[in-house]
This record gives C-alpha cells, sequence and structure tokens, in this order.
C-alpha cells in the first residue's frame, strides 16, 4: 500500500516538533494519514464501551467490537511486521443494572479467533486512584465493590516481537515480583505540573487521563530509541510526553479538543 499523507480535513494539527506530531480528529482518519509498517509500539486507551451504551441486555457489546474493528484494521497497518499493540480494554458496568459488561474480553477474543493477531500477554495496572464505580451501588446500596484494576492487552500479529524485560526492572515494586505483570504505577514528576493546574477539576480530560509512566512502561519494555510510538486515542498527550523524554519519534491523536489543548501545553512545558 502507498505512503499516506495528511490530507483529512477531519484531522487537524495541534502541535508538531521535531520529534512527533499532535492532532485532534477522528482516530480513524488520524490512522490513515500514517505509513504503512512504520509504527513500533501503538499503546493506546480507547473508549472502553466506544460510542454505545453498556447494557446488561448486551453484555459481550457486539456494538463495540464493530466500532474497534476499523481502527484495529488501520493499527495492523501502521503497525510493523514484528511490531506491538498495547490497549487499555477494562470490563464496565451496564448503565440499567448492577451487572458486568464483557464488551473487552469479547472484542480481544474475536480479533484472536480470526488467526492473524496473537494475544502475548495481559497487563493487571492497580488504578484506584482514576477508576470510578457506579456511586449508587457501592456507597448507597453497598452492593458492588470500588473498581481498582484495569487491563491492559498485549497483541502482535507474530509471537517474535523485539522485547528485552529487564528494561523495565525499575517499575516493580515490592508489591510485584520482579518481572511481574501486575503494574502499581502512578504518578510521576512529569504529572505533576499538570496536577496542580486542574487540581479540583473534573472535566473529561482529567477523568481520561492516565499517568506518563503508564505508556513509558510499554515504551520502554518493546520500542528502542528513534522507533514510532503512535496512540490514536492520546487524550492530555501522556503517550506524546513519555515518548519525548525517551528519545522515541511519536504520533499522537485524540478527538476531543479540549484534551489535546491540554496536551499541547503540557508538551510546550517539557520543551521548555
Amino acid at each position: 500500500m502507498p505512503t499516506r499523507t495528511l490530507t483529512d480535513t477531519a484531522v487537524r494539527t495541534v502541535a508538531a516538533t521535531d520529534g512527533g506530531t499532535l492532532t485532534q480528529g477522528d482516530a480513524v482518519a488520524f490512522l490513515r494519514t500514517l505509513p504503512d509498517a512504520a509504527a513500533r509500539l501503538v499503546v493506546t486507551s480507547p473508549w472502553f464501551t466506544g460510542p454505545a451504551e453498556a447494557s446488561s441486555a448486551d453484555p459481550a457489546g457486539a456494538g463495540f467490537t464493530a466500532w474497534l474493528d476499523p481502527f484495529l484494521t488501520e493499527i495492523a497497518r501502521v503497525l510493523k511486521p514484528d511490531g506491538s499493540l498495547v490497549m487499555e480494554l477494562g470490563c464496565t458496568w451496564a448503565e440499567d443494572r448492577p451487572v458486568r459488561t464483557v464488551q473487552n474480553f469479547a472484542a480481544i477474543s474475536g480479533l484472536l479467533a480470526r488467526g492473524d493477531w496473537h494475544l502475548l500477554q495481559e497487563f493487571y495496572w492497580y488504578n484506584p486512584d482514576l477508576l470510578t464505580s457506579r456511586d449508587e451501588w457501592v456507597h448507597q446500596r453497598r452492593v458492588r465493590f470500588d473498581e481498582c484494576v484495569t487491563m491492559w492487552f498485549w497483541l502482535a500479529r507474530t509471537p517474535e516481537v523485539p522485547v528485552d524485560t529487564r528494561r523495565v526492572r525499575g517499575f516493580q515494586n515490592n508489591l510485584t515480583r520482579p518481572f511481574g505483570n501486575f503494574l502499581a504505577i502512578g504518578d510521576s514528576h512529569a504529572d505533576y505540573p499538570y496536577l496542580d493546574e486542574v487540581a479540583g477539576e473534573r472535566t473529561r480530560a482529567h477523568a481520561d487521563r492516565f499517568p506518563v509512566a503508564v505508556p513509558e512502561y510499554f515504551i520502554r519494555l518493546l520500542t528502542e530509541e528513534g522507533e514510532l510510538v503512535v496512540d490514536p486515542f492520546a487524550g492530555i498527550g501522556s503517550t506524546a510526553l513519555a515518548a519525548v523524554s525517551h528519545g522515541r519519534a511519536w504520533a499522537c491523536n485524540d478527538f476531543s479538543e479540549e484534551a489535546t489543548s491540554i496536551a499541547k501545553r503540557r508538551i510546550d512545558a517539557v520543551r521548555r
């Protein structure tokens, strides 16, 4: 396939540096601007339910899988043949009853059933400060528990990807085994200016963020200096900041103008 160029009017450049570009627009349109087989790693956290409302009548989320498929098609094109896709996908609560939906497992199962992707490993991120549970069920009726863990799925089209687990030994702590897949990762110095700026706010961009150290973990694990890291659901730019700090090329995008405006300010602050 030919190299793609940034011509889609649905994608707007927000910031550009020597190492990367931040855009705002549709994630599929963004991915279509990237060259074939260019990225070593796509690390991202898509909307857990997609545009569909989570319902007890559809716990496997057929609509979510249909929504996710176009992104996965483009990600497969953009990744190198031995590149990695790492996605945060969590179960959610149904909107109508206190039951769980498993649209994340259904989507991953469907993807693996096609035979062109492999699940290399899943990671469990201890994330109690950033997750929220339904207040009615947890704190009012007291019939369910708070959320504490989300899942990251490490996928590739070949089991033989370039990786060295020793690169991330420094991320482990006394809650984990030296090379375990349970991640106890929180805010770092890279998050503090942003946290000070939005103290007390609960905007969408604030609610959807994840600490810079999370994409940093996978960037260190799965890429070398100068290789391209992509995030089509970049939120407030944590992946871009992690890539900048480790000398990786990067291309990040988010649909939210609010989120990308915050991401731009964070990237500008790092470059000063």
